[in-house]
């Protein structure tokens, strides 16, 4: 996955870069910051890149993040929580059918799943890499620019027409 950002500092061989947050981020928090779940509520983040094309703080550049990580974290804030509650509840509910133990039980599998999130938290940490230079004018590197809108098609229809 690549995403666009700005080097703000240079820490050694590495550099922070302030990335915009996009849809996947909601409105306070974006999994694939630095943490996974504490943010500060604007629309950025900052991570930590390995800088191999040695850019300088305020160049615009290319940040790159596997896939399979951005997979993993995604299953761990999403998919997980919900897996681990729903599968305790349908357990309880087919030993017992005492309401209190089963809404207990549910309580606390909600419970671990904060802790567990926190644990990993500090165990995954997402290596990113700078892949290369972004121009303010170029986006050659995006990822969706071979891709075309509802509303370029539109434009070029009716440039068409004018021609005509």
């Amino acid at each position: 996955m690549l995403k666009p950002g700005k080097v703000e500092e240079i820490e050694g061989e590495k550099a922070w870069v302030r990335m915009q947050k996009g849809t996947s981020c909601g409105e306070h928090h974006c999994p694939l910051s630095s943490t996974l779940l504490d943010d500060s509520g604007t629309d950025f983040y900052k991570v930590l890149a390995k800088n191999e094309i040695s850019a300088s703080i305020g160049s615009s550049v290319m940040v790159e993040v596997k896939d399979a990580l951005a997979l993993k974290i995604s299953f761990l804030i999403y998919l997980m929580p919900i897996l681990l509650v729903l599968g305790t509840y349908l357990i309880i509910k087919a030993l017992t059918s005492q309401v209190i133990l089963i809404g207990t039980t549910t309580i606390f599998s909600m419970i671990i799943s904060i802790i567990l999130l926190k644990k990993a938290d500090k165990l995954i940490q997402p290596e990113y890499l700078i892949t290369g230079y972004l121009q303010d004018d170029d986006c050659s590197q995006c990822p969706f620019k071979g891709k075309k809108s509802k509303e370029d098609e539109g434009d070029f229809q009716n440039k068409n027409r004018i021609n005509e």
